[in-house]
């Protein structure tokens, strides 16, 4: 269980950084370009959120 909870906590971890990253270039793009938030700004709280939940499943899943 310990190591599956392992693999899941850092494919979370990747999905979370890549949405992330992805979140503020797109977001900050759309909001210089057009002067409003996109749905692109959305993704930067939800991809922290599942950065979160990765990290804290590799640190529980360790003996």
């Amino acid at each position: 269980m310990g190591q599956q909870m392992h693999k899941v906590g850092v494919i979370l971890i990747w999905i979370g950084l890549i949405m992330t990253v992805v979140g503020l270039i797109f977001g900050f793009i759309d909001l210089v370009k057009y002067g409003e938030p996109s749905i692109w700004i959305a993704m930067i709280p939800a991809g922290f959120a599942l950065l979160l939940v990765g990290v804290t499943a590799t640190q529980f899943s360790k003996k």
